[in-house]
C-alpha cells in the first residue's frame, strides 16, 4: 500500500510539472481553443500547490528578516533603557537638591531664634532604634559647638548636642527616648515635660493637671524657666490629642514634632549653653 501511494504521488509530482512546462510554452501565444483551456486547466491545477508552498516558504523567510534585524533592534532597546535610567537619576537628583534647597532656606530666617547666634550644620548620620534617636552632624568644638546647644530646624527644636569632638557632634533628637524638653501650651500658664519615646511613635507630656484647657492643634513651646536646658520660644510640637483618663493625676497627651525629622539635611546649631 505504501508502494503505491508512492507512486502515486511521483505520478503527480510528474503531471503537474509537464503542466507547467506546457504553460510556459505556450505563454507567449494567444490563449484560444485548447490551449486555452490547457492554461486554464494546468492554473486550477498549480495555483493550490503555489499558494501552499507561498504559506509554509513565507514565515521562514520573515523569520530569517527578523533574525537579520534582531541585533539593531535590541541594540537600540538598550540605549532606551540607558536614556530612562539616566532621566531617572537626573529627576531623582533634582527632587534632592530642591528638598535640600528648601531646608537651607528655612534655615536662613527662623523667627523663634531671635538673635541667639547659629551654627548651620549637614547631617552626615541619622541612627534610629526602638528607643534612641541620634544624629551626626559635621560642625564641631572647632566651630564653636558645645555639649548641650539646641539644635533646630526650620519648623522647631529638633534636639540637643550630646557629644561633641573638632569637627562633628553628635545629637539626640526629641524622639529620643531620653530626651526631656520643658515646654509651656502656647501663651497660656501650663507647663509640662514633653518627653521622648521612640521613632515613629508621638511625643507626650507629663505633669499637666486634669481637665486643663489644652486644645488639638496647640503648639508646644519651651518654657525657657531658670535652669531649662533650652532657651524660650522653640516650638517643640503640636497638640494631637488631649484627654484626662478617669482617676488620673494628669492628662494623657500626644504631640506631633513641630520640626520635620524626616528631612534633616542641614540643621542650625544655636550657639546657646544652659545655665549650670
Amino acid at each position: 500500500m505504501a508502494t503505491r501511494r508512492t507512486r502515486r504521488s511521483i505520478t503527480t509530482f510528474v503531471a503537474l510539472t509537464l503542466i507547467s512546462i506546457i504553460l510556459i510554452a505556450f505563454s507567449g501565444q494567444a490563449s484560444s481553443g485548447i490551449v486555452g483551456a490547457v492554461k486554464s486547466v494546468g492554473s486550477a491545477v498549480v495555483s493550490p500547490v503555489v499558494s501552499v508552498v507561498d504559506a509554509v516558504t513565507r514565515p521562514i523567510g520573515n523569520l530569517f528578516a527578523g533574525a537579520i534585524n534582531y541585533g539593531a533592534v535590541s541594540s537600540e532597546n538598550g540605549r532606551l533603557r540607558a536614556t530612562i535610567g539616566r532621566l531617572e537619576q537626573q529627576r531623582t537628583s533634582t527632587a534632592f537638591q530642591v528638598q535640600q534647597l528648601k531646608e537651607l532656606t528655612a534655615l536662613q530666617d527662623v523667627p523663634f531664634l531671635g538673635s541667639l547666634k547659629t551654627v548651620t550644620a549637614a547631617t552626615t548620620s541619622i541612627d534610629v532604634s526602638n528607643f534612641a534617636a541620634t544624629m551626626t552632624v559635621n560642625k564641631g568644638t572647632t566651630d564653636g559647638v558645645a555639649v548641650g546647644m539646641p539644635v533646630v530646624g526650620g519648623g522647631g527644636l529638633v534636639g540637643q548636642v550630646i557629644d561633641t569632638k573638632g569637627h562633628s557632634s553628635t545629637v539626640r533628637l526629641v524622639t529620643d527616648g531620653a530626651s526631656h524638653v520643658g515646654g509651656v501650651f502656647g501663651r497660656t500658664s501650663t507647663y509640662g515635660v514633653v518627653n521622648g519615646a521612640a521613632s515613629g511613635r508621638p511625643l507626650s507630656v507629663d505633669f499637666v493637671a486634669p481637665h486643663s484647657k489644652i486644645r488639638v492643634g496647640q503648639t508646644v513651646y519651651t518654657n525657657g524657666l531658670n535652669g531649662a536646658e533650652y532657651p524660650a520660644g522653640i516650638p517643640v510640637g503640636t497638640v494631637r490629642s488631649a484627654s484626662t483618663p478617669v482617676n488620673s493625676i494628669q492628662m494623657a497627651i500626644d504631640l506631633t514634632p513641630a520640626a520635620d525629622l524626616d528631612h534633616l539635611a542641614f540643621v542650625d546649631i544655636v550657639i546657646w549653653v544652659p545655665a549650670r
